[in-house]
C-alpha cells in the first residue's frame, strides 16, 4: 500500500514539469507569432513607404507636364514665357508641385518609422510573453521540487 502513495505524487512531480516544459513551448510560439506579425508590419510600413514615394515621384511628373505647357501656351500666344505672368504662373506651379512631393516625401518616412515602431512593439511584447512563460515554467518546477521533497 505504501508504494501506492508515492506513485499519486510522483506523477504530480511528472505532471507539474511536463506542464512547466509546456509552458516554456507556449511561450516560443507567442514569441514567433510575434516575430511574425513585427516582420509583417516593418514590410507594411515599407510598402506603404515606396507607394508614398511613388505618388512624389508623380507629382513631380506632373509639374513638369504643367510647366512645359506654361511655356508653350505662352510661346503659342506671342508672349515671353520667361518673364511676366507666364513666369508666375510657373512659380505657382512649382510651390504646389513641391509641396505635393514634400508631402507624400513626409507620408513615407512617417509609414517607415510607423512600420518599424509597431514591429517594435510586437518583438517586445514577443519577448515579454517568452519571459512570462519561462517564470511560470520555473514556477511549476520549484513546485514540483516541493513536492518531490515531501516524498
Amino acid at each position: 500500500m505504501e508504494a501506492m502513495a508515492v506513485i499519486g505524487p510522483v506523477i504530480s512531480v511528472g505532471s507539474k514539469i511536463a506542464q512547466a516544459s509546456a509552458q516554456r513551448d507556449v511561450g516560443r510560439a507567442q514569441q514567433a507569432s510575434y516575430e511574425q506579425q513585427a516582420a509583417q508590419a516593418e514590410l507594411r510600413g515599407r510598402s506603404e513607404a515606396i507607394a508614398y514615394k511613388q505618388k512624389g515621384s508623380e507629382a513631380l511628373k506632373r509639374l513638369n507636364e504643367t510647366l512645359a505647357a506654361i511655356v508653350a501656351r505662352a510661346g503659342a500666344g506671342g508672349v515671353d514665357p520667361t518673364s511676366g505672368s507666364a513666369v508666375t504662373v510657373q512659380q505657382f506651379a512649382m510651390g504646389e508641385g513641391i509641396d505635393e512631393f514634400n508631402i507624400a516625401a513626409d507620408n513615407a518616412a512617417m509609414a517607415l518609422s510607423e512600420g518599424y515602431t509597431q514591429g517594435g512593439i510586437y518583438r517586445s511584447a514577443g519577448a515579454t510573453a517568452q519571459k512570462t512563460a519561462d517564470v511560470a515554467a520555473m514556477g511549476g518546477v520549484g513546485e514540483a521540487a516541493v513536492m518531490y521533497g515531501q516524498l
